[in-house]
């Protein structure tokens, strides 16, 4: 069942368009960054893939994205009795593992696959490998080896596109308002934008610059992950448990 819902969910047209709004933000860095010109220069690839994450008005977005299309899919499953059609097939317990294995999954590649994909463009595209800016966050892997320098960007947010979705998907078994379950991630990325300290902002949780942050700590933003997976989990499995028994 774990198999077959994950391929539901990668098939999905949410993670189609979640996917490809990855795509969209990308390349609206990189042409925010330079006046509209994708080739603009033969500059260093990695220098033209960090340009492209540079804060815009979009980069906000980033988790508010990948929780969208799972903060109405239980409500949705449930209401059109798709549920109960699972839960007959195997059980309530397995349909749970392969709901918030289904939604991690989903979550995580349609966040990693288009910052790999661009990292492979800037790569063989746009420019040659060698590192002339200076980087602040491990500057000797980067010079070294800057391929698996951007890689570490794209699975950094692969692990938070998988915490941000179930923590969506456990959204969706809690509120009954689809509206309000709407507009608490969007409430969420502007809180931490505007009113929580910088260390906690959600949209630069991507730089993987973030762990070595000294307000958190070396295990802070894995803890924060771990605890945004966590909360995502006990939300979805008390709500389907309510559900289960009205």
């Amino acid at each position: 069942m774990v198999k077959t819902e994950i391929k539901r969910a990668l098939g999905s047209w949410a993670f189609a368009a979640t996917t490809a709004f990855g795509l969209f933000m990308m390349l609206e860095g990189r042409l925010d960054q330079t006046g509209g010109r994708i080739f603009s220069d033969s500059g260093p690839y990695l220098s033209k893939f960090l340009d492209s994450l540079r804060f815009t008005p979009l980069t906000i977005l980033w988790p508010v994205t990948v929780m969208f299309p799972f903060v109405l899919s239980y409500r949705r499953e449930r209401d059109s009795g798709f549920q109960g059609l699972m839960v007959l097939k195997a059980s309530r317990g397995e349909y749970r593992r392969a709901k918030i294995a289904a939604v991690a999954c989903s979550g995580s590649l349609s966040l990693f696959l288009p910052m790999a994909g661009w990292l492979l463009f800037c790569k063989f595209i746009l420019g040659s490998g060698k590192v002339e800016n200076p980087i602040r966050f491990l500057p000797e892997l980067a010079g070294r080896f800057p391929f698996l320098y951007g890689m570490m960007y794209a699975v950094n947010v692969g692990v938070l596109g998988a915490a941000f979705a179930v923590w969506g998907l456990g959204l969706s078994a809690v509120v009954q308002n689809r509206y309000l379950a709407l507009l608490i991630p969007v409430c969420y990325c502007v809180f931490t934008g505007v009113a929580a300290p910088r260390a906690w902002e959600a949209f630069k949780l991507i730089d993987p610059a973030a762990y070595s942050n000294p307000v958190l700590g070396g295990w802070g933003i894995p803890l924060y992950e771990l605890a945004l997976f966590t909360i995502g989990c006990l939300l979805f499995i008390g709500g389907d448990c309510h559900a289960g028994k009205a």
